[in-house]
């Protein structure tokens, strides 16, 4: 097992402090009564509901064996290290670690996997961002693990091998003789391109990956801001010579995965890149979506195909999209749009028609479409997104009042303790740390009424991407205390809190 980080030892003297006693707590004033916004809750909700999932599934799976699909209330069906599906099953639980912060989660992804190394060298495949950039990638990213390093720049050499130049595109599946096939799919995989190049692999992949992004979004997107699921282009001259679907009702439909794929890998291209032509991209795909989906944002299999089946992976990847060019997209006006769109969608899926929770179901979504043979199931896929969707909330500005603060003290550890002066209802916190935009920070936010017995009311890891606040949503309690501890990082220094705002 490998060693996770190192744990900050000041994290023993916090919690020895949190023993002492003192005198008794008066009851909170009934003026100080709390009354949670229904968003919050079921985020919250949802959350915790993911968790119990996750250990459920975890505890079924056999070694080396990967969830697909979760029909009614059987059992997830799985597969081995074959196919493009196995990356998301520890990348849920990654996820789980960044949104819990309990390292057991850490623990069981290095674990899961592990049997995942085999296809780094695959030239095969042109999934690998799929199967190893949502596993190995997060791990590195994360923990700042070697290995996970190793794995993760070797997979990017084997997807880099299936580059063609004439065409400008990685090669994505079996085509006819002379042509090269391009899946908007693979936008979601240039991810891995772009970090490997900017973790000790070679430069040229950060071309090949915006090259690719560059001919998608010329050849893929209509000019309505709908998506072709496929496009074949001639080997030697770069040249479409088709446009059409192998997933959608038609070759002139819209298929919504592949729309949702292209809000999203656009969006990351651009995050990536900085490139405006990524931008406009993104903003075509994202505005087809905003006015063509559903009123719950989650759209039919096929927005050609109203009245069938709605499919949550769509939905799922369409809002992780959506929120992460909500916080990137640097037009104001935009910028809201796309988060009412997002938030929209994802307060949808949290809900009864759509969450497993109360169901028998093993999967955390409901009413995914994977094809039509599992129209209506769960879907792996569909609940990392969502995973991923609820973390990219927390990155988003908040809009709940930050509350007055008496004094902010600097902690040993590099941690930020607030004094409100008074009790006062708190609902979040939102953190900005110290080399943010490069290292990921585990941490547990504590509370207390007394300034010394204090009590841990959530914990995560941050996400590494940003020096912006990042907020995490607490349930509502009545404290005069907070403190932000950190506990350990992905570069092994030490973490540092830079900005602490409470909020109400």
């Amino acid at each position: 097992m490998r060693h996770i980080g190192p744990a900050g030892r000041f994290a023993a003297v916090l919690l020895t402090v949190a023993a002492l006693t003192g005198p008794p707590v008066a009851a909170a004033p009934a003026a100080a009564r709390v009354h949670e916004a229904p968003a919050e809750v079921a985020f919250r909700q949802a959350r915790t509901f993911t968790f119990a999932q996750l250990d459920r599934t975890d505890r079924r799976l056999a070694p080396g064996r990967f969830p697909t699909v979760a029909v009614g209330d059987s059992p997830w069906r799985t597969e081995g290290t074959s196919g493009w599906l196995a990356g998301f099953w520890p990348g849920r639980l990654w996820l789980a670690y960044e949104l819990d912060g309990r390292r057991h989660w850490a623990r069981r992804a290095i674990v899961t996997e592990a049997p995942l190394a085999v296809r780094q060298d695959d030239t095969t495949a042109h999934d690998l961002g799929f199967l190893i950039q949502t596993s190995f990638g997060r791990g590195a990213t994360l923990l700042g693990d070697s290995r996970d390093t190793r794995v993760t720049l070797h997979a990017a050499a084997a997807l880099a091998s299936r580059y063609v130049p004439a065409a400008g595109v990685i090669r994505c599946g079996p085509a006819p003789a002379g042509q090269v096939s391009v899946i908007v799919d693979n936008l979601m995989n240039l991810e891995l391109l772009f970090w490997a190049a900017d973790h000790g692999g070679r430069p040229e992949w950060r071309d090949m990956a915006l090259q690719h992004a560059l001919t998608t979004a010329r050849w893929h997107l209509r000019a309505d801001g709908s998506t072709f699921q496929v496009v074949r282009f001639d080997e030697s001259t770069g040249q479409p010579v088709w446009a059409g679907t192998t997933q959608g009702l038609s070759d002139s439909s819209t298929w919504a995965r592949g729309q949702a794929w292209a809000v999203h890998g656009f969006t990351t291209a651009y995050r990536e890149t900085g490139d405006p032509r990524l931008l406009a991209a993104a903003r075509k795909a994202a505005g087809f979506v905003v006015t063509h989906a559903p009123a719950d944002g989650v759209p039919w299999w096929d927005y050609d195909a109203p009245g069938t089946r709605r499919d949550t992976t769509a939905a799922a990847v369409q809002a992780a999209g959506l929120l992460e060019l909500a916080r990137i997209d640097p037009d104001a006006a935009s910028r809201a749009t796309w988060r009412a769109a997002g938030l929209r969608t994802l307060r949808s899926l949290v809900g009864p028609g759509y969450l497993a929770r109360g169901t028998g179901a093993w999967s955390i979504l409901l009413h995914g479409r994977h094809d039509p043979t599992y129209d209506d199931v769960g879907v792996t896929y569909g609940d990392y997104y969502l995973l991923q969707a609820l973390l990219r909330v927390q990155l988003l500005p908040s809009d709940r009042p930050a509350l007055r603060t008496a004094s902010t003290r600097r902690l040993a550890g590099g941690g930020l303790r607030a004094d409100l002066g008074g009790r006062r209802r708190v609902s979040a916190v939102s953190v900005g740390w110290a080399a943010g935009a490069s290292t990921a920070t585990r941490y547990r936010v504590q509370t207390s009424v007394d300034g010394r017995r204090w009590t841990t009311v959530r914990g995560g890891v941050s996400s590494g991407r940003t020096t912006s606040l990042e907020t995490y949503d607490l349930r509502d309690r009545v404290t005069r205390f907070v403190r932000v501890v950190p506990l350990a990082t992905s570069t092994g220094a030490p973490g540092r809190v830079a900005q602490l705002r409470v909020r109400g």
